[in-house]
């Protein structure tokens, strides 16, 4: 049986991060990648993923005419935004406590720039209703199957939302100034985000009990054991702990 982890992305160039730079880091691990769920779901036929590993942002495909903001507009909201000044200005003499103050001010620096790219990514159509679709997806089809978001434009709202969703865990993709500086950053940050990843599966699997375990069995048909994935599972385990021991 293969332990499968199933990526589920609408760029090409994570594709191809995930094929070239996380994937050789999980030795025992089968990564089954799609653009879309039904995608996923076509591809996987019979077999069970034990994690889903999911994009957030992508395509809203009810933006009928994504636009670019342009620059112009751009410029203007930034000029309105706080500056530098307004957040030293006067803080020597300020009567309190002075650092909360200095990190309030900011803050608001950090929020004007948060809310001009939320309004960027409405224009150009980019926000998380991929990512939570596909989760909903997941949990109708694969229930009992962990499933974690791993995203590179992350805003403190979606954490809110994911987790209200019912996500199993958040990793964010490594960012370099260009191509050549992501896929190196990926590269040395993959060993890390399996073993995340691992963990993930592990406390998935001690906290389901037999009864869970034959139910979600049932649900999704013969073929779907659990109970043989999680024996599956646990040898893997064992081999891979085994193998980085040291001594």
């Amino acid at each position: 049986m293969d332990l499968i982890i199933c990526f589920i992305d609408d760029s090409p160039f994570e594709h191809d991060l995930v094929r070239q730079e996380i994937a050789p880091s999980a030795p025992g691990l089968k990564f089954i990648q799609a653009y879309t769920f039904e995608e996923a779901k076509e591809t996987l036929a019979e077999s069970i993923p034990v994690l889903f590993l999911l994009d957030l942002w992508g395509q809203d495909l009810t933006v009928k005419k994504p636009l670019l903001m342009p620059k112009k507009d751009l410029e203007e909201k930034i000029s309105q935004m706080k500056t530098l000044e307004t957040v030293y200005e006067g803080l020597e003499n300020f009567q309190g406590d002075r650092t909360n103050e200095y990190l309030k001010r900011l803050f608001t620096i950090v929020d004007g720039w948060r809310n001009v790219f939320e309004e960027v990514c409405d224009r150009i159509g980019q926000n998380r209703k991929y990512g939570l679709s596909n989760l909903r997806q997941v949990r109708k089809w694969y229930p009992g199957i962990p499933a974690v978001f791993y995203t590179r434009k992350s805003l403190v709202s979606d954490t809110v939302a994911i987790f209200e969703a019912g996500v199993d865990g958040l990793f964010i993709k490594p960012t370099g100034f260009d191509d050549a500086e992501t896929r190196i950053s990926t590269r040395q940050y993959a060993p890390k985000l399996i073993e995340a990843l691992t963990l993930v599966v592990d406390r998935h699997f001690n906290k389901l009990d037999p009864l869970e375990m034959a139910y979600e069995s049932e649900f999704i048909g013969e073929k779907y054991n659990m109970t043989s994935l999680k024996k599956t599972w646990q040898a893997f385990r064992k081999q891979r702990e085994t193998s980085l021991d040291p001594s």
